[in-house]
Order: structure tokens, then sequence, then C-alpha cells
């Protein structure tokens, strides 16, 4: 097998004119994603690479006798001065035409150079050479990022700047324990940064190779960044006229918020749903926190006061979900008891019961005798009728029950 190495590309050879029918696989192969990461990288970096290509005849050289015009033409094409592919031949046995010398068998890519060049990407590659330099030599570690985020770099005027900016940022002192909206990096918002925020995250984990992650979010994790502004998601309303929270009888905080307050209520009830708490019956020195959903007090949040709360009460939906809730909160609040959740309530109100679309198949710990028989209760319902939701459930029964408190 012999190496034949095309000469210097010829000035005056457009590279479209070498796109024929012949190397269109060629040319869908290297175009890849993967490939172009390769090739990009190994450019940018200055590693080596090569890319081989089996070249195949427009007909087996057997059956050519007739057609030997077409395999003349296919392999002048691949033998043509000026390409950017080095090729390999060897001799042939072409049944009645005897031996083929020189017969193309392969051709290869030597560098990334030629491969790009071939692509026609070299001359991108040169303007990715300028706009990142001043990149590339303050910070090395930084050049297979340009390489990666190539396209999105040579689109956007004023990205290689940013880039820049916030890689100096994060080499030197860099601020923890804020909201996002406080970082000052000069000549980059923190709307650039939202928009941006996986090539920031990028920036970061390339500079820093010692610190485990690669998302915004873990990002955000590990420097103890805030997005946004926390959303007050759980409601307190005192079902008490005589007694406020605050000065309000109706309050609306965050978790973090909640764990702070500083409340004086002998009774504390929860219900998952919203509705449930606005129409809570009034109830001496009681207060109810609702509206988070899916357990307020399972959250992750820990709530001092609650621990020490003498009377706590939860109200959820009879159903897989609901059970394994109340089990999640009495492992924090080993005091909390629950209230029309039993299996007398569910089999009395049957005729109300859905499907239970939870998850959760096993029965959890933490809970009562009189739980764990509402959960038996329920899993041996037809599926389509084995769950009970809080609305379906009348409020008289809501007033009995605070009754017989």
């Amino acid at each position: 097998m012999k190496k034949r190495r095309a000469g210097a590309p010829s000035l005056f050879l457009c590279e479209e004119q070498w796109t024929m029918v012949y190397d269109r696989e060629l040319r869908q192969k290297m175009n890849t994603k993967r490939e172009l990461e390769k090739i990009w990288r190994a450019a940018v970096l200055g590693e080596a690479y090569s890319f081989s290509y089996v070249l195949k005849p427009p007909v087996k050289l057997a059956d050519s006798a007739g057609r030997i015009h077409e395999v003349a033409a296919w392999a002048a094409f691949w033998k043509q001065e000026g390409a950017y592919w080095t090729l390999l031949t060897a001799n042939k046995q072409a049944g009645v035409l005897g031996k083929q010398h020189d017969f193309p068998v392969k051709a290869e890519f030597c560098n990334a150079e030629a491969a790009l060049r071939y692509l026609g990407e070299w001359r991108r590659f040169q303007n990715l050479q300028e706009r990142c330099g001043k990149i590339m030599t303050d910070f090395p570690g930084l050049r297979s990022l340009c390489a990666a985020y190539r396209e999105v770099i040579l689109k956007e005027k004023n990205l290689p700047d940013c880039i820049w900016q916030l890689a100096k940022y994060f080499s030197e002192s860099y601020r923890t324990d804020c909201y996002l909206r406080e970082l000052d990096v000069p000549y980059v918002d923190t709307k650039f940064m939202e928009a941006h925020s996986r090539l920031v995250a990028a920036i970061f984990y390339a500079l820093h190779p010692e610190v485990e992650g690669r998302s915004f979010k873990d990002l955000c994790g590990q420097l103890h960044w805030q997005e946004k502004a926390p959303t007050p998601n759980i409601y307190l309303r005192s079902l008490d006229k005589n007694k406020t929270i605050g000065g309000l009888q109706e309050l609306m905080v965050t978790a973090e918020q909640l764990a702070r307050l500083q409340v004086n209520f002998g009774r504390v009830f929860f219900t998952e749903n919203k509705i449930n708490g606005y129409v809570f019956p009034e109830v001496e020195d009681g207060l109810i926190i609702f509206g988070a959903g899916n357990g307020v007090i399972a959250q992750e949040v820990e709530i001092p006061w609650l621990k020490k709360q003498r009377q706590i009460w939860y109200w959820g939906d009879m159903d897989r979900d609901g059970l394994c809730i109340l089990s999640r909160v009495r492992e924090k609040y080993p005091q909390v008891r629950s209230f029309l959740m039993n299996p007398e309530l569910a089999e009395k109100y049957q005729h109300f019961m859905t499907a239970d679309t939870g998850s959760s198949m096993e029965m959890p710990a933490n809970l009562t005798c009189q739980e764990q028989a509402c959960w038996k209760f329920l899993t041996c319902q037809p599926p389509q009728r084995n769950r009970l939701e809080q609305e379906k459930i009348p409020l008289s029964e809501v007033r009995s029950f605070l009754q017989e408190l």
C-alpha cells in the first residue's frame, strides 16, 4: 500500500468544486457533532488528530468491464491535486481489466487543520483564534471551553470580553452567600449570567478543576448563590379572633421566615389544601398553617418553635402520599397527631373515593396503629376507588372533631 500526499491546496481551487457524490458520505461522517468537537478541540489545543475513510468504488472492480469510465472518474477525484486528504493506494486486480496500479483505497486526514480546511471551517477557526486570543493567553485552562462554545462565541460580538471578565473574577476573589443580583462583575450584568448560565458554570469549573460540579445549579449550590428571591408559599391564619401573628390575622411566608417567626399559640393545625385552610373553623388559641402542598412541615427547613409546640395536628388526604407525608412530618416532630385520617371515616365516605395515583407502595414508618389501619383499608380497596381527598369530607366532620378537643 502506498501513501500519496496531495500537494498544497491550489489557490484557484474552490472547496465547493470538490464536493461531488464521491465524498458525500465522508463529509457526513466528519460533520457529526461528535467528530466536529474532536476536530475543533484538536485545532484549538494544538493536539494530534487523524481521521481515516475507506474508499469504495462506485462498482466492484470485478464487474467494472463495461463501466470503467465511472471507476476512472471516481479514482481521478480522489487523486486530484490540491486535496486536503492524504491518499493511500494499492495494486488491485480488476477481473478482465487486469491489475490496476495505485488504486485509491483510503483517504486520511493527518491533522485538524486539514480537516477544517476540507470542511470549509478554516476561516471560522481563524476568526475564533482572533476573538479568543486574549482569553487563551491569559487563561490557558479555557482553551477547550473556547472550542466547545465556538458557535455562540462567533455569533455574539461581546461574548469573548464577557468570558474574559468572568474568568478574571473567578480567578481572584469571588462572592458567595448572596443573591445572583448582588454579584459585581465588571462589564457583565446578572441578566447576562442568567442567559448564559451554562457557560458561566463551565468557566468556573474549568478554572477550578478541584471543585466537583457541572451545571449552573451545582455552582449556585456550592457558592450559595440564590438566583431568585424566595416566593412566600406558606399561609398562616389565626383561628382565634383575639390573637394575631405580628399584628396580622393572616400572613404568607417562606419556610425560612416561618422558622424565624415568634408565635404563641397553644394549638397548631396543618392542612395540605389551601381552601381548607381558609375555611377552617375558629379555634380558641389556634393557628393553622397551609398552602405549600406536599406537607408544609415535611420540608427540609427546621422550625425550632414547632419542636417545642405541645399540640400539633395534621390533616392530609387519605391516600398513600398523604400518609407518607405524615410519616416524614413525624420524623421531625414526633408530637404530631393526625385527625380525620382513619379507616372509619374513609369507609363512611367511600362513595367519594377516586383512584390513588401516588407512587408509594410500601407502608411508611412512624404511623400509629389507627393510621396503619387506614393504610391497609385504602390499599385493600379497588384501584379505581382507593383515595379520599380532603375536599370530599364535609366541614361538619371538622367541626365535630374540634368540639371534642
